[in-house]
């Protein structure tokens, strides 16, 4: 089931699963309300556990460790966060908890409600394809409404038909390591499409400015452009 906010709860007796957004009473205040969109959990997907709250202080839990198997959580969350932190705060930080609290104000969904591997293989494809799926990560990213898209790699799975974010032309990257990726500017809306967060082709501080540099831009100009409000029904 999809809620009111836009979150997916699985109702499956075997497969526990929800994403969305992570804490609605902070993402509804949030002055830029942040959406990240990925492409699938490895094993349980739960964010939730990486905030820098009191568990932190009591149990010493490191909030980004790297003695995860393949696709760690400091592979994936880490630049997350940090992306994350700066857009919301306007500045950068070291702080491992203060980075970690910054998932907490965001959203977050994966195209693909169930676990997979670290690899886009034919069945992801076709689970993605599925009407039933699509209807589901379509609604949801209707439903939150957020200022900022982040795409992992993902926007080319959005048919114009269902968002029709090429309705504006979509703009290139200063930065060569992200050459062939684009964003898409609306008065209401950017999408920006990197690489998924877990890529190893581009240094972390190059991917994380990257990212700064495009929602900056969007920020700048879209008072001034003339760019269309992106209709959300």
């Amino acid at each position: 089931m999809i809620n009111e906010y836009g979150n997916y709860i699985s109702d499956g007796p075997d497969y526990k699963y929800e994403d969305g957004i992570m804490n609605y009473d902070l993402f509804k205040n949030e002055k830029i309300k942040i959406l990240w969109i990925l492409r699938e959990t490895h094993g349980k997907f739960n964010p939730k556990k990486w905030w820098g709250d009191k568990d932190y202080l009591e149990k010493k839990i490191e909030p980004f460790d790297s003695k995860d198997k393949k696709g760690s959580k400091k592979d994936t969350w880490e630049p997350v966060a940090k992306i994350c932190y700066k857009i919301l705060n306007n500045k950068k930080t070291k702080n491992e908890y203060e980075l970690a609290s910054a998932l907490e104000r965001i959203a977050i969904i994966n195209l693909k409600k169930t676990s997979g591997g670290s690899k886009i293989t034919k069945k992801f494809a076709e689970t993605v394809n599925k009407q039933e799926n699509r209807d589901i990560f379509i609604t949801q990213i209707k439903r939150i409404k957020p200022d900022v898209i982040i795409c992992g790699n993902t926007l080319n799975k959005i048919k114009a038909s269902e968002i029709n974010f090429r309705e504006v032309k979509g703009i290139s990257f200063s930065r060569k390591a992200m050459k062939k990726n684009h964003y898409f500017c609306f008065k209401n809306v950017v999408f920006i499409n990197i690489y998924h967060p877990s890529n190893t082709s581009i240094k972390e501080e190059e991917y994380i400015d990257a990212a700064v540099e495009a929602y900056q831009y969007w920020m700048n100009n879209k008072d001034t452009e003339n760019w269309p409000v992106l209709d959300w029904q």
